[in-house]
Formats: C-alpha cells, structure tokens, sequence
C-alpha cells in the first residue's frame, strides 16, 4: 500500500467520522436550545482546539483528534442532594461525580430542569442523527446502487472436493468436484436446477440441501443454445462445517434491493452491533490472543480506529476495484460507522447519552407513580449516582481499545 493511498484512506474514514460525530452533536444542539438549555460550547474532536468562534453564548470549534465530540450543557448532572442521610453508595459517588458548575449549576436553564419528555428529545437527537444518517445511506448503497450478489453464471469450475488437508485443491487426489464431472464450463448461465427455474443464485438454496448425493438435472445456457446435464452435489466439509457443494465460482452482479430489504439489512446491522458489543469481554480476551504477528485474526470480529484505517487504505488503493466500487465501499464504511455510534451510544451508562435517556424514562415513571398516589414529584433523578459504574466500565473500553489498536498494528488484517 503506498503512502499516499493510506494517507487517503485516513483521510476519507477520517472526514466521514468527523461529519458523523458533527452531526451527531447537532442533534443534541437544536433541541437543547429549543428547550432554552444554556449551551457553552460545541466541540468536534478532543484535545487543543484548533479552531474555534463564539457566536452568542456558545463556542463551536475543533479539536485536534477528530475521534469524538461534545456540546457543553450547563447542569448536565444535579446538584448532589446534601440534605439527605446518604447510603454508601452515595457517598461513594460524591467522590467521582463531575464539580458542580459553580452558580451555573443552580441557573433556570440547566439542563437537569427541563421536563423528562425534553430531556428524552435532547439526549436521543445525538444516537438519532447517527441512526438517520444510517438509514439514509442504507436506502443510496442498497436500493440505489445495489449490494453484490452471486449470480447464475459460471466464473471458474472448480476441479476438486476441497477438503482441510487440500482446501485449494492444489494436491493430487481429491476427487473431482462435481461441477467438473457434469461438463460444466465457464461462461455458462445457470437457467434451471432439479426442475427448478432460476431467476438469481438465491433460489437454488432452498432446494440444494435436498438434493445432497442424488443425481438431478440441470440446464444451462451455452453460445446461445440450452444444454441440459446432470450433477450429484456432494458433501463438502471444511474446518468443522459440512454444506451441500457443487463446485462453482459464480459472477458477481450488482442487484438493486427493495426499501424493505434495505431496511432488514439494517436492522441486522443494528443487531449484530448490539451483539458484538454485549460481547466486548470476550472480544478483549481473543483480541489479547491475536496480538502476536501471524496469530490467526477473527475477521468478523471488533476492530481498531487503525483497523478501520488500513481497511480504508486498502480500498483506495486497490487496483482491482472500480472508482465506484471504491466510494461505495467508503460509504458502507461510514453506515458501519453510523451503526455503531447508534448502538454504543445507547448504552445506559452516563456519561454516554443511554444513561440520561435512562435517567429521563425513570424520571417520569417515578414521577407517574407520585401522580397516582396523590403527590408531586419535584426532584430530578439524580444521574450522578451512575458515575462510578461509568468510570468503571469507561476504564475496560480504554483498556479494550488499547489493545485492539496493538493487534491492529502488530498482526493487521489484509481485508
């Protein structure tokens, strides 16, 4: 990868972070202001600022390491209630809650004072940015442009049944595949298998398993002229999976999906991203065994901002990729992104935004309750009692970044 295509792969995951992150906060901005919340600052980036400009009451600006972002809301967390016997906890949490902001943290316009349904609005228009953004380039890449799909014409028969110990078939004496023992020849198009008429790849699935080991038609379309042949799919078993083979490499198209296919694409990005994260320690324990050079990587498994930017790199200067496959694929990158500020960012922990929506959703379910039985809720929960579980689990995702970034630069993955 040449120096120039790794600078530009950066360049490309790192503008797409800081528009994500930009808007992100934008979605926290409008309606804390709408709501009369006193915002101070408006902040892409962390660490010495390089640039910034006071407009009214609010310093908008940017810092030099665009992997983050904030705005500044007066009275973020209450004011710690002194007035009241304290359990352990309490007093615990005392010792690491944020300072109270002064005579600021007493001001009309703190954020602590709005309504549980403004609080909701405020906090959730962060993770929404990200989720619209994410919806959006889903329904461009998918429904606009189209995801590759196998299609159901032949790009290489392959000569053998791969097994662990001849996976590319490059030893003598595995049998042949039974591609190779039907006749079939690159170039052919697939028209109907076992009776079954193609329209594209997927449908042969469904009767594939069926047919394990049993001698079935197949049609194909050849210079222009239908051929008919028989093929016995056979039993293929490699690393402790066994599926139904035929032995074919097929073209890949690019198929334009419906919305609602769309839409279940991204709900199972959605969920696979919930999943990985609810599996971070496992993650960080694999991750501790793959650091060393040549250690087998899990390429599904969480990667490094480095991870990302050899990824990047790696796409920009691959000569095998056209320009729009190219921006195509740095914006997957940017929905993947999108993804996982939504999910990680509605953990209900403070001080990510999950943990004041949580604090607003019990805040109004307390104060239904009072309702019901006859008295008034005036207090805002106290979201400063979630501090010592936050810099706790704040502490395991720096370590796990950490590490991730080492194994990402000591045994990188070649996507």
């Amino acid at each position: 990868m040449s120096l120039l295509n790794m600078i530009l792969g950066w360049f490309f995951l790192l503008l797409g972070l800081a528009i994500s992150i930009g808007l992100h906060e934008l979605g926290h901005l409008f309606p804390a202001k709408k709501f009369g919340v006193k915002v101070t600052k408006y902040m892409i980036g962390f660490g010495p600022t390089i640039f910034s400009r006071k407009r009214g009451e609010t310093e908008y600006g940017v810092k030099a390491i665009p992997l983050g972002g904030y705005i500044q809301m007066i009275g973020m967390i209450p004011p710690a209630n002194t007035d009241v016997k304290k359990s352990a906890w309490s007093r615990f949490s005392l010792t690491v809650r944020p300072a109270d902001e002064n005579d600021e943290a007493e001001d009309e316009r703190a954020f602590y004072k709005l309504k549980p349904w403004q609080k909701l609005i405020v906090m959730f228009g962060g993770p929404f940015a990200n989720l619209l953004i994410a919806l959006v380039l889903t329904l461009v890449l998918f429904c606009g442009f189209g995801s590759y799909e196998r299609s159901t014409t032949v790009a290489e028969v392959v000569t053998c049944v791969p097994s662990d110990s001849n996976p590319n078939c490059d030893k003598i004496g595995s049998p042949d595949s039974p591609a190779k023992l039907a006749g079939l020849k690159a170039g052919d198009k697939i028209q109907s298998f076992a009776g079954v008429k193609l329209n594209r790849w997927g449908d042969i699935e469904a009767v594939l398993a069926d047919s394990l080991n049993k001698t079935v038609s197949l049609t194909v379309l050849r210079d222009g002229e239908e051929i008919t042949l028989t093929i016995k799919p056979t039993l293929v078993q490699l690393q402790n999976q066994s599926r139904a083979y035929l032995g074919l490499r097929l073209e890949e198209v690019r198929v334009r999906q419906t919305p609602i296919a769309a839409l279940q694409g991204l709900g199972a990005m959605l969920y696979g991203t919930g999943e990985m994260i609810v599996q971070l320690p496992i993650q960080a324990v694999q991750a501790v065994t793959q650091i060393a050079p040549g250690a087998e990587r899990d390429t599904n498994g969480a990667i490094s901002i480095v991870g990302l930017g050899q990824f990047s790199g790696e796409v920009t200067s691959s000569s095998s990729l056209s320009l729009e496959d190219k921006l195509l694929s740095q914006l997957g990158m940017m929905l993947s992104l999108n993804v996982a500020l939504f999910v990680f960012n509605m953990i209900p922990l403070v001080p990510l935004d999950g943990g004041h929506i949580a604090g607003a959703i019990y805040e109004s379910g307390k104060r239904r309750v009072w309702k019901l039985r006859g008295k008034t809720w005036t207090k805002p929960v106290d979201t400063g009692l979630m501090m010592p579980v936050a810099y706790f689990v704040a502490s395991l995702l720096l370590l796990l970044t950490v590490v991730l970034i080492l194994r990402d630069i000591l045994n990188p993955i070649h996507f």
